[in-house]
C-alpha cells in the first residue's frame, strides 16, 4: 500500500516552501510507503501576488516561469533531485534573499548532485515547457485553484482522493500514518460527506 501525495506549489511563495519541508519530513518518516510529487502552478493570481510582493516585485517578471522550468529540468534527473533542488533554490531566494542568477542556479544544481551539462540543456528546453503545461493540466483536472493544496491518493482505494488545505506536520503525519495502516480509514474519510470539513474530493476541501 502506497500513499501518493501531490503538493501544488508556487515556487516563489514562502508558505509553499514551508509546506514542502513538512511533506519531505513526512516522506522521510514514512519512507517507502509515501510517493511525493510537487506540482508547480502559475496563473493570474500567482502572478498578481508576485507583483505585489515587495521583496520580489522588482525582479524580472519572468522569474516565476523561469524557476518552474529550472525545477522541471532538475526533476528530469529524478523526482527527489528536483524537490531538493527546488527547496534549495527557494531557500536562497526567499530566505537568504539572494538574487536569481544563472550562477546561483548552476551552483545549486551541482550542490544537489545534478549532471550540470544535462541540466543546462534541459532548463529552457521544449520538454521542460511541456512538463510545465502538464502540471497546469493536473491542477485543472484535480480542481486545484490555489497553491498550498495537497491531494492524496491511496493505492489500495480505487479512484478516491482527498484534497487537503491548511495542514501542519502533526495533523498531516497522523492522517498519512493512519491511511497507510488502514485503507478503510482513507476510504471512509474520502466518502464521508455529513461533516462540512470532510466533503469528498474533488468537490471541496478536506481540512484537518
Amino acid at each position: 500500500m502506497v500513499l501518493e501525495i501531490y503538493l501544488f506549489v508556487d515556487p516563489l511563495n514562502r508558505h509553499c516552501y514551508d509546506a514542502e519541508k513538512t511533506i519531505e519530513r513526512i516522506s522521510q518518516k514514512l519512507n517507502k510507503q509515501i510517493s511525493v510529487r510537487f506540482v508547480s502552478m502559475l496563473n493570474i493570481q500567482i502572478l498578481r501576488d508576485f507583483s505585489l510582493n515587495q521583496k520580489l516585485s522588482h525582479l524580472d517578471h519572468n522569474l516565476p516561469y523561469d524557476t518552474i522550468l529550472d525545477f522541471k529540468a532538475a526533476s528530469f534527473q529524478g523526482k527527489k533531485f528536483g524537490r531538493h533542488f527546488l527547496m534549495d533554490l527557494q531557500k536562497e531566494l526567499l530566505v537568504n534573499e539572494e538574487p536569481y542568477t544563472d550562477e546561483l542556479v548552476y551552483k545549486l544544481a551541482e550542490r544537489n548532485g545534478l549532471d550540470l551539462d544535462m541540466f543546462k540543456e534541459d532548463r529552457r528546453s521544449q520538454l521542460a515547457e511541456k512538463m510545465f503545461r502538464s502540471d497546469q493540466r493536473v491542477a485543472h483536472e484535480m480542481n486545484v485553484q490555489t497553491p498550498l493544496t495537497t491531494v492524496l491518493f491511496n493505492s489500495a482505494v480505487d479512484k478516491s482522493g482527498i484534497l487537503i488545505k491548511d495542514f501542519d506536520y502533526n495533523s498531516l503525519f497522523g492522517f498519512c500514518a493512519k491511511s497507510i495502516s488502514s485503507a478503510e480509514h482513507f476510504e471512509r474519510i474520502s466518502q464521508k460527506s455529513a461533516h462540512p470539513s470532510t466533503i469528498p474530493y474533488p468537490k471541496s476541501n478536506f481540512q484537518l
